[in-house]
Parts: structure tokens; C-alpha cells; sequence
């Protein structure tokens, strides 16, 4: 014989009418484990009844009082991928060469970090490696024609590999590589740099990436960079030329 529903809700009879604080916690233990999680309902609840498959719990919406009433998480904190870049524990420029080298792209060739005098203070900055020999060359020549060599002037990239198919470095690139830059410049900083290129000059800013900031000098900490053309963007006459009065600056600048 099945028990009424009202038999099963109420707890084991008591052979005395007072009882104790351990019997009143049993009763209400009872009923928790009985599925009494209300007083009251405006519905009856079907306690016989087999539970659907497809039943979920229907959480009530919060009032007002309830959400005043609630501890404000915590704010979140934006991350920035470089404040752990390990670039930032290296002590030396030579450090920084051999985190380079193990990068996979140091099985295929060696990294471009800087080469030529970086003892000197003085940057030819470019934004990345040439595929194509002859920009390398043309570089080699600027110098000649202010009277500069490797021996006078550090050649630093930005990024220490070419790119594939030699285009243009993409945020995620440049976001890998640049914190290595940024500790170059703060082991060895530059008094004057020449940046050949917009993503070379944009070390010193937004600004100084834009055209109409070619020839004008720039804040880089405490260098000074003025942009110029790179050499594979110098297809007319009328931009050498323009590329010509920036190294005449630069020569004058550096003294």
C-alpha cells in the first residue's frame, strides 16, 4: 500500500510532545532530504511523479534587494603580454641575442637584431630583414654618401626575421618581437636614429609614421629619431631626393 502524500511529507512521530534541539534538527534534515525546499509553493508540486528527462532547475529572477545585497566582484585587470615577455629579464644585448636563438626561426637562419657599431649610440633603424639584397646595398650607400659606415652606425630591426613572401609584419608579429627592441633600447640607448620606414618610425609614436612626418625629428625616449624613407618605397626621383635632405639632417644632427 502506497503512503498518502501528506504521510510522506510530514517527519517520524515523536513519543514526547517536547523536543530536543538534535531531534528538531533530524525532522528538518528529514525534510531537506525529502525535497521540502519551500514552505509554501502556489503550485503543488507532483512528489509521486517521475522526473522528466528534460527537466532543468528554474532559478527564480533576483530582486532588487537581492542584487544591492550582493559583493561587487572583483574588477578585472587587463593583461599585457609584454609586462612578461622574457626579453625582459635579459641583462645584455648579447642576452637578447641568444633568446633569440631559440626561436624556430633561428634553425633557418641567424636573427637580425643589430649589427655594426652599437656602441656608438647612433641607429639605422629598419622595421625588418630584406629578402632582396639590393635594399641592403642601397642602405650601405646612404651611409657612404654622408660619410658613415658600420663602423660609425648601428643597423637594428625591428623584427629580427624577414617576413614570409616579404610582406607586411602583422600586429601579432610585431607585438612578439618588439618588447625585444624595447630592451635593446634600454640596454644600449641610441642618441640619434635614423628610421628608415612607417613601422620604423613609429617607435616614437603614431605620429612619426605618418608621411608628412618624414625629415621632422621625434621624441623616442631620450634619442631623437627622425623617419625616412625605406628603400623599397623610394621609386621616383622626387621621393631620394627627399631621402637625401633626411640623411643630410641626420649627418648634421650626430655631429
Amino acid at each position: 500500500m502506497v503512503p498518502a502524500v501528506t504521510d510522506m511529507m510530514s517527519p517520524p512521530a515523536r513519543t514526547t510532545a517536547a523536543r530536543t534541539a538534535a531531534e528538531a534538527q533530524a525532522d528538518l534534515a528529514w525534510l531537506i532530504a525529502a525535497g521540502c525546499d519551500v514552505p509554501v509553493a502556489d503550485t503543488p508540486r507532483p512528489w509521486l511523479a517521475a522526473p522528466r528527462a528534460d527537466a532543468t532547475f528554474q532559478a527564480e529572477p533576483p530582486t532588487q534587494e537581492t542584487l544591492a545585497a550582493a559583493p561587487s566582484p572583483p574588477p578585472r585587470r587587463a593583461v599585457d603580454p609584454a609586462a612578461s615577455h622574457p626579453a625582459l629579464a635579459c641583462q645584455s644585448p648579447d642576452e637578447l641575442l641568444a633568446l633569440l636563438g631559440k626561436f624556430p626561426d633561428a634553425r633557418i637562419r641567424p636573427p637580425l637584431l643589430f649589427e655594426g657599431a652599437l656602441q656608438s649610440r647612433v641607429w639605422v633603424l629598419i622595421d625588418r630583414p630584406d629578402e632582396e639584397p639590393a635594399h641592403r646595398q642601397t642602405i650601405d650607400r646612404m651611409l657612404a654618401s654622408i660619410e658613415l659606415d658600420w663602423s660609425r652606425v648601428a643597423l637594428v630591426s625591428r623584427l629580427a626575421w624577414p617576413t614570409p613572401g616579404d610582406g607586411e609584419p602583422t600586429a601579432n608579429l610585431l607585438a612578439r618581437f618588439t618588447p625585444v627592441l624595447e630592451r635593446l633600447f634600454a640596454l644600449a640607448p641610441p642618441r640619434h636614429v635614423l628610421a628608415l620606414g612607417q613601422l620604423a618610425a613609429e617607435m616614437a609614436g603614431p605620429e612619426a609614421r605618418l608621411a608628412s612626418s618624414r625629415g621632422r625629428w621625434f621624441d623616442w625616449g631620450e634619442a631623437r629619431l627622425i623617419p625616412s624613407l625605406h628603400p623599397r618605397t623610394m621609386l621616383s626621383k622626387d621621393l631620394k631626393r627627399q631621402a637625401a635632405a633626411h640623411l643630410k639632417s641626420f649627418r648634421e644632427a650626430i655631429g
